[in-house]
């Protein structure tokens, strides 16, 4: 064995201490305050309950032992029932470093193994957790049948590569990539937590229960309509810039890119620092994303397909940012600097006119067409006159909203390829561009639901690609089935 069989840290124990141990300290800060132990008492039963999680962490330290030899990482692990499992170093896709904050505190790197397996589960996952010499030691270790040049498994650590293959991601790009997001996820938050919060502050500060969404629907009602709608908006939107440009902060801050001879090293963080070494043989290709105000600045943030990184892990709200904000104009120097092979396509083939009407067959326009269609009989029902007008006027608003979303996927949809990219255009507020490697497609799917349709040569096109379970199927609605043809006989699979 060239490493192991080794226990991890005991750090890792505390890996996801918020989630964890989150509810456990909750129902104990909330007894503090209130000084009522005898509720803490009365409820030991789920408190059990809440100490599973940690105890099943401690259970998988003590008992799961990592070795690595010249073929294969071998993890046993179990208590009761042994378990033990092989992954060849060949197959290993991706390697990198985190570190939460008490991770740092420690200087302890949690090292998270993925290959291709991962995608469908957890099967091809490995989370590990080493102080800094171990964690680097073992990333080499793993790398090692990549072939590269030794000077590419030098120390992964966090900030610690400043040569001229090097970018660094200014601070006024990572607050200019959370202004330019869409605030939508960020506002439904902001109204579930406020709701949340409220009802929490009056049970701890007034002694007595109350409804956070209701208190806050009885303010809302309180006020005019057309000062509600502009006061509501306006409140929600900036609340949204704001946190959304903080968190975006806090999660990309300090964010590199390295280009190396076979794989490309990604680093970022504030509080929860990471590391990402991706196999550039092993990236399946780019998705380019513009909200409307991204394309209104002629900017985007560039996304890449690789598995161990991005949606599919732990944090399933993780993007595998390439780099947090990139011009238009420069995106396709950026590629050929670090991914060559992904070229500029020469021409794209867009929808065409007949194709249109079917665009409007999609779930959003019919359930906000539905929805309008309730609204509108709201007069049959028993409501407060104030409520039923913001009711209407909100519907109105969201089907508006989804027939221009429809009209603009209209717009942003096509296609083209040769034998070494395939690139597509989708979306409708926000603009994809997509880039798949030819020789990564590995399945193509094509659907003609309506016999009108299908007469008309309209048909949905969906590539399959090796990539996380979220980014593994990139589908283009409403071409003509002739635009695929061409690029049907590039493909190798």
């Amino acid at each position: 064995m060239r490493f192991g069989p080794r226990r991890g840290h005991f750090m890792f124990i505390f890996e996801r201490f918020f989630r964890d141990f989150g509810l456990l300290l909750a129902a104990v800060a909330v007894s503090l305050i209130l000084r009522d132990y005898q509720k803490l008492l009365e409820n030991i039963p789920v408190l059990i309950v809440v100490l599973f999680a940690p105890i099943s962490r401690l259970i998988q330290y003590l008992f799961t032992y990592y070795s690595i030899d010249d073929e294969k990482l071998l993890v046993e692990s179990g208590w009761l029932k042994k378990k033990t499992r092989e992954i060849p170093l060949s197959n290993i896709t991706t390697v990198d470093f985190s570190q939460n904050i008490f991770f740092q505190l420690f200087k302890v790197y949690s090292v998270n193994v993925d290959n291709a397996s991962s995608i469908s589960g957890d099967s091809g996952r490995v989370r590990m957790a080493f102080k800094i010499d171990d964690a680097v030691q073992v990333k080499k270790l793993l790398l090692s049948k990549r072939e590269q040049p030794e000077q590419e498994l030098h120390d992964d650590r966090i900030s610690e590569d400043t040569s001229g293959n090097t970018i660094l991601a200014g601070t006024g790009e990572i607050l200019l990539m959370g202004l330019l997001r869409s605030k939508a996820l960020v506002v439904i938050q902001l109204l579930a937590y406020g709701g949340a919060a409220i009802s929490v502050i009056s049970r701890i500060f007034l002694s007595r229960s109350v409804d956070g969404q209701e208190v806050m629907l009885d303010y809302f009602l309180s006020i005019s309509a057309p000062l509600l709608i502009a006061a509501v908006i306006l409140a929600l939107y900036l609340v949204g810039v704001a946190i959304s440009v903080m968190l975006t902060m806090i999660k990309y801050y300090g964010f590199r890119i390295t280009n190396r001879e076979t794989s490309v090293f990604i680093e970022y963080g504030l509080l929860n620092k990471k590391t990402h070494t991706l196999i550039k043989e092993k990236i399946s290709g780019v998705s380019y994303n513009q909200s409307i105000l991204m394309r209104i600045f002629k900017r985007g943030t560039l996304e890449v397909f690789a598995v161990g990184y991005g949606s599919g892990g732990e944090d399933n709200q993780e993007a595998a940012v390439l780099y947090p904000v990139l011009r238009k104009e420069k995106l396709y120097a950026f590629l050929g600097r670090f991914l060559p092979e992904i070229e500029e396509p020469k021409a794209y083939t867009a929808a065409g006119p007949k194709a249109f009407p079917y665009f409007f067959l999609c779930g959003r326009f019919i359930c906000c067409a539905l929805l309008l269609a309730a609204a509108a009989g709201s007069f049959w029902w028993p409501m407060h006159p104030m409520l039923r007008t913001i009711l209407i006027a909100a519907c109105g608003m969201i089907f508006v909203g989804a027939c221009v979303s429809v009209i603009l996927e209209y717009t942003n949809t096509a296609i083209t390829g040769d034998s070494r990219t395939i690139s597509l255009t989708c979306g409708g507020y926000t603009k994809r561009t997509v880039h798949l490697k030819t020789e990564k497609v590995e399945s193509v799917e094509e659907r003609a639901t309506l016999r009108k349709k299908r007469r008309k040569h309209i048909t949905t096109i969906r590539l399959g690609v090796l990539a996380p379970a979220a980014a593994a199927h990139q589908k283009v609605r409403n071409l003509e089935m002739k635009a695929f043809e061409g690029i049907r006989e590039k493909l190798i699979y």
